[in-house]
C-alpha cells in the first residue's frame, strides 16, 4: 500500500528509535553475563602509566577493574544492528544497500576489535605492558579502512561519491578510499586516546554518534544523499550510541569494566565509517571535536617534547589527564567533556546544508511507494 514521505519516514524514524533502545537494554544484559568472568580471570586494568608517577597514583584504586570490556560491547551493539536492519528491509529498504552497509560496518568492527583484543592481551601478559608495536597497528587500521571505503564506494557508485562542505558538493569519485580510510583510521585512533577515565568515552561517544544518526536522517530525509545508505548510517549510528549508554551503566564512576582497546578501537572505526558512508564527515568533524582535541593534545605534547629536549606544553596528555593534574576530579572532567561534546553536536548538526523547507514540504506531499524509499526523496 502505498504512503507519502511523511508517512515512511516516521515509520523509519520509529524503527531507528526501537533499535536504539534495544541497543541499550542488549549491552546492558551481555555487561551482567560477561563482566563477571572477567572479574574472575582476573583481566584487570593493572598496567602502571610509564609517564607519571602521579598519574599512577591517581589511578592507583582501579588496577582490579576488569578491562577488554568490548568482548561483550561488540556483539551487542552488532546484534542489536542486525535486528534493525532486518526492520529497515522490512519496511522497504533496499536490502543490497542495507545489509551491505551492515556487513561493511560489521566487517570494520570485528576487524578493529580483533585487533585490539590482541592489543589488550599483550598489555596484559607481556611483560612491561606493551602491546602491539604502533607502526604494527596503523598499517592493520590502515588496510582495514581501504577495504571498508572501497566497498562503501561500490554501494554508493563513484559517480554519488561526494564530499559535502558548507553548501557545496565536491566529486570525488575514488578518491573517497583514501579520504575515508584517513577518517577511519583518525577516529579509531582518537577515540581510543579518549577511553582514559571513567565514562569518558562512553558519554561522549555516545552523543557523537547520536550527532551522526540525526545527520545521517536529515540526508535521508532531505535527498542530500543516497536514501538508503542514509537510513542505514542513521541506524549504525543509533545502535551505536544506545549501545554506549548501555555500556556507560557498567562504565559510569565508579566502573566495573574499561572497554579496553577492544572496545575502543572499533567504535572509534565505526564513526568514521559511519561518516563516510551517510556523507556526512564534516558532521564527524565538529561532533567529534572532542576526540579532535585530545588526538591534538598528543601529537602537540609529543612534537614539542622531542623539538624542544623534554619541555612540554601540557602537564599531562592526552587533554583529559592536564586537567587531571591541575586538580581536578576525574568525574568534573567528565562531565565538562560531555557538556562540549553536546554542544559542539548540536553545532554540527546546525551547519547541515539542506533544501528549502517549501521544497521538502512539497515532495513530502506527494504519495511514493512503501518499497522505494530511495526514491522518496527530493534531489538536488
Amino acid at each position: 500500500m502505498p504512503r507519502n514521505l511523511a508517512q515512511l519516514d516516521l515509520v523509519f524514524c520509529l524503527a531507528l528509535f526501537g533499535a536504539g533502545l534495544l541497543s541499550i537494554l542488549a549491552c546492558i544484559a551481555a555487561g551482567r553475563l560477561i563482566i563477571p568472568v572477567l572479574v574472575r580471570r582476573k583481566l584487570n586494568d593493572g598496567e602502571p602509566r610509564k609517564a607519571s608517577d602521579y598519574l599512577n597514583l591517581l589511578n592507583g584504586g582501579k588496577k582490579h577493574t576488569p578491562t577488554m570490556g568490548g568482548v561483550f560491547l561488540v556483539p551487542a551493539m552488532l546484534s542489536a544492528a542486525a535486528a534493525g536492519c532486518a526492520l529497515l528491509t522490512w519496511l522497504g529498504a533496499d536490502p543490497i544497500k542495507v545489509w551491505g552497509g551492515l556487513a561493511l560496518a560489521g566487517f570494520a568492527v570485528l576487524a578493529h576489535a580483533a585487533l585490539g583484543l590482541v592489543d589488550d592481551w599483550a598489555k596484559l601478559t607481556r611483560k612491561g605492558g606493551d602491546g602491539i608495536r604502533g607502526r604494527t597497528k596503523l598499517f592493520a587500521q590502515g588496510l582495514i579502512a581501504v577495504a571498508c571505503c572501497a566497498g562503501a564506494v561500490m554501494l554508493m557508485g563513484p559517480e554519488h561519491a561526494q564530499v559535502h562542505v558548507l553548501g557545496w558538493q565536491l566529486h570525488v569519485g575514488w578518491g573517497l578510499v583514501p579520504l575515508g580510510a584517513f577518517i577511519m583510521v583518525g577516529s579509531s585512533n582518537a577515540y581510543n586516546l579518549t577511553d582514559g577515565l571513567d565514562g569518558l568515552a562512553g558519554g561522549t561517544g555516545a552523543i557523537a554518534f547520536h550527532a551522526l544518526a540525526v545527520g545521517a536522517a536529515l540526508v535521508a530525509l532531505t535527498g542530500a544523499g543516497d536514501a538508503d545508505l542514509g537510513w542505514t548510517a542513521a541506524m549504525l549510528a543509533l545502535v551505536a550510541s544506545g549501545s554506549l549508554v548501555g555500556f556507560l551503566f557498567w562504565n559510569r564512576h565508579p566502573a566495573k569494566v574499561f572497554m579496553g582497546d577492544t572496545g575502543s578501537l572499533s567504535f572509534g572505526a565505526l564513526m568514521g565509517f559511519i561518516a563516510v558512508l551517510g556523507r556526512i564527515e564534516l558532521v564527524l568533524a565538529v561532533a567529534g571535536g572532542v576526540f579532535v582535541a585530545e588526538a591534538l593534545s598528543v601529537m602537540l605534547q609529543v612534537g614539542y617534547f622531542k623539538a624542544t629536549g623534554g619541555k612540554r606544553i601540557l602537564r599531562c596528555a592526552p587533554l583529559h589527564h592536564h586537567f587531571q593534574f591541575g586538580g581536578w576530579h576525574e568525574t568534573k572532567v567528565t562531565r565538562r567533556f560531555v557538556a562540549a561534546g553536546m554542544l559542539l553536536a548540536a553545532l554540527s548538526i546546525a551547519m547541515l546544508p539542506l533544501p528549502r523547507s517549501q521544497q521538502l514540504a512539497d515532495t513530502a506531499a506527494q504519495p511514493q511507494p512503501r518499497h522505494v524509499p530511495s526514491q522518496a526523496v527530493v534531489q538536488r
